[in-house]
């Protein structure tokens, strides 16, 4: 589907997902080595990610993290690209036309919004007009995908009405503790519901206006990219125990895609499924194992596995990005990795993920082309 050669767009699609808990641990992601997509040559960079939750002042001044915190610096202090930025870099073109290819996408961002996420939604707000770029140059004949942003928990640490505890003053209290008071409805307190209304610390602390009246966005939104920034900053007042895999399975599963669900009309038959998981957490803390989680997906997508595209910044021991020394996280691995060719892993510790999307927008693409739309 790549029908442009020259491709001089940033990117980035694929569920974003998980930082670590926010029980107390404190942890991070320490570099002992470049990092970087497996395949791919690492670039020469000692960043690291932490999952130590903010500190504020426990006052109701404490603002949500702005996306100008994405940029990322190099450990010789020049300046690079944001992350998901892939230059114009030419993707190289399919030779597969065989197929009807696909001429729609759904577009599934798990982002985990425990204490250390901040960066993280940061960055990927600040390349979303790079990735909606990708889309429309990348895959120049979809015009028609939805894009929707779950996050790895439901009520998280300010529910309602707020109970008086330290997480309340610390996690509840921006915008006037706006998250104690929000009129929250249940698809709002539903994992794997589509996010309209992120409350809490850094969170955007407001009821986003989504064009159409879904839990999900359409290129035809009038302001995509702010509404994907109001959406995408869903902020780390989350529960402590994030479960991201159990978010991802709840957000296609049947209840929440039924006409009456949460989720009504996102997720088509006649759509790939393209889903990015982004993590520095290295516990096992969501229900089931890796191949449930899959079957979930590969169920939701009438048992055709080649429909789909799973995408993942993880830990990665064997590169040096480690979890405060903790090497854990193997389940991340082994759930991608049990997609084939159609899964892609990286290191969560890079500071430059241009290498790793590059990729996948050319698995995306390959997928796209070789897909059989059903009837």
């Amino acid at each position: 589907m790549l029908r442009n050669a020259a491709l001089s767009v940033t990117v980035t699609a694929l569920v974003l997902s998980t930082a670590c808990s926010d029980d107390g641990r404190e942890a991070s992601a320490s570099v002992s080595q470049p990092t970087g997509v497996s395949t791919v040559p690492a670039t020469d960079a000692t960043a690291s990610t932490t999952d130590v939750a903010p500190t504020t002042s426990g006052t109701a001044t404490s603002e949500p993290a702005t996306a100008t915190s994405a940029s990322a610096t190099a450990s010789t202090g020049d300046p690079v690209d944001p992350k998901f930025d892939i230059g114009g870099k030419d993707l190289g073109a399919s030779t597969t036309g065989e197929t009807d290819g696909c001429k729609k996408v759904d577009f599934l961002f798990v982002i985990d919004n425990s204490a250390s996420m901040e960066d993280n939604q940061a960055a990927l707000i600040a390349s979303f007009p790079g990735f909606i770029d990708a889309i429309k140059t990348t895959l120049s004949e979809v015009t028609d995908y939805h894009i929707m942003v779950v996050d790895s928990d439901a009520d998280g640490r300010c529910e309602q009405p707020c109970v008086m505890d330290a997480d309340y003053q610390e996690f509840c209290s921006p915008k006037n503790f706006h998250a104690c008071n929000a009129n929250l409805d249940e698809c709002d307190t539903t994992r794997g519901a589509g996010v309209l209304h992120p409350v809490g610390l850094y969170s955007s602390n407001k009821k986003c206006q989504v064009f159409g009246g879904n839990r999900y966005m359409l290129p035809e939104d009038p302001d995509l990219l702010a509404t994907f920034a109001c959406v995408a900053q869903v902020g780390t007042a989350g529960h402590p125990s994030e479960r991201p895999m159990n978010g991802m399975q709840e957000a296609v599963s049947e209840a929440l895609n039924a006409p009456d669900g949460c989720n009504a009309g996102f997720l088509r038959d006649d759509a790939i499924l393209v889903i990015t998981v982004l993590t520095d957490d290295p516990n096992y803390e969501d229900m089931g194992t890796p191949a449930e989680w899959k079957a979930s997906v590969v169920a939701a997508k009438n048992g055709d596995e080649s429909a789909v595209v799973i995408a993942g910044l993880i830990p990665k021991p064997d590169l040096g990005c480690t979890n405060n020394g903790n090497t854990m996280g193997a389940h991340w691995q082994e759930f991608i990795d049990s997609w084939g060719d159609h899964g892609i892993s990286g290191s969560i510790c890079e500071p430059d993920y241009a290498p790793f999307f590059e990729q996948a927008v050319a698995i995306i693409d390959e997928t796209c082309d070789n897909f059989n739309p059903p009837g």
